[in-house]
């Protein structure tokens, strides 16, 4: 499994969610490039796609789109609503950082992977399912009630971490009376308004899409308008108050997959209350006190014009850990990816997948 891993070429760049905000006035504009292109590394990497399979048949390869690229201010005025202020801005060393109480793991960590199926994580990372049994031995107890792998283990061997640069995301929506944390961290080599997108997806997530809290703040009981898990309607100082405004805002952040899944779907977050209202689901989650930061691993563009690449959640699994009331900086040892997919269109970048990593 090493040897196959090793020849997968991704290179690892740190995100860390501990990171410390930028100065207000940090302005220096990065210039990623357009396209990225693959990036060869010597390290045992993940794999974005499945190896081809032999068939009697060649498969077809998906035309590239063809899109001109579209300026942050450019994809702002066009999105049809009140869109959140936008700022990129560079590091002073273009390195990202981990927080003062999370030491980087030096001898590299466990790689891990969450999976429906053990047939599904063999093929994504090029091996099988004996192995990933021999790497798993515990793997029956490890399937979890929701149908799931966590941590499902990929290699033997210690995975060593890179860093590359980042670019922060600075979001902002003045009017909106919640939304915390506010920059980003994300791969320096996206294009601008590709970067901006997955900052915009980050804050609206996090904030309003099951991070810290899902569905519309604040709000009110909406009462006989109520459908089912859709309870409550957004009301003044949420960050949009009518559904035509908030699906522009949905649609000029996300594919319109993820759009379908976010306010369309009755295991979504939001849906259309009457008279242009929102209708959300109203809770709040926890998080993960195991949790480190995340890394990205390199954007690699696919035969579609797409960009397919992971974002890896570093945890610290021991079991000395009792959390964070600590003296000593804290070492992960555990990185599980989570996949990420950005797309094209005329209009710029959409994010098509994206999970929080806590």
């Amino acid at each position: 499994m090493k040897k196959k891993l090793l020849a997968l070429s991704l290179v690892l760049a740190v995100l860390s969610a501990c990171a410390s905000a930028p100065s207000e006035s940090a302005a220096a504009t990065p210039a990623p490039i357009a396209t990225p292109a693959p990036t060869a590394a010597p390290t045992s990497e993940p794999t974005v796609a499945p190896s081809p399979q032999p068939s009697a048949e060649p498969t077809p390869v998906p035309t590239m789109a063809a899109f001109e690229p579209v300026s942050v201010d450019s994809w702002m005025a066009n999105a049809n609503c009140r869109m959140p202020d936008c700022t990129l801005s560079a590091p002073p060393d273009g390195k990202p950082r981990l927080d003062e109480m999370v030491a980087w793991p030096e001898d590299g960590v466990t790689l891990c992977t969450t999976c429906q199926t053990l047939e599904e994580a063999a093929e994504t990372f090029h091996t099988t399912v004996d192995e990933l049994k021999a790497l798993n031995p515990d793997w029956e107890e490890g399937f979890a009630r929701d149908g799931y792998f966590y941590q499902l283990k990929l290699q033997a061997e210690p995975y060593i971490l890179p860093q590359n640069d980042v670019v922060w995301v600075k979001v902002r929506a003045a009017w909106a009376e919640f939304g915390y944390k506010t920059v980003y961290e994300v791969p320096a080599s996206l294009d601008p308004q590709a970067a901006a997108a997955m900052g915009m997806a980050y804050y609206f997530q996090q904030n309003f899409c099951g991070g810290f809290h899902a569905g519309s703040m604040p709000s009110e009981d909406a009462g006989e308008d109520a459908d089912g898990n859709f309870h409550v309607r957004a009301v003044d100082g949420a960050l949009y108050t009518k559904f035509s405004e908030f699906d522009n805002f949905l649609h000029a952040v996300y594919s319109d997959r993820r759009v379908e899944e976010i306010a369309y779907s009755e295991d979504g977050f939001y849906k259309e209350g009457p008279n242009d209202t929102i209708l959300s689901v109203d809770g709040d989650r926890g998080g993960n006190i195991a949790y480190c930061g995340y890394l990205f691993t390199e954007p690699e563009t696919q035969p579609d014009g797409s960009l397919k690449f992971y974002q890896i959640i570093l945890t610290c699994e021991d079991d000395s850990f009792h959390g964070w009331d600590v003296t000593e900086p804290v070492t992960p040892d555990t990185a599980t990816l989570r996949p990420v997919h950005l797309v094209p269109t005329e209009g710029g970048w959409r994010v098509d997948e994206l999970g929080l990593p806590n």
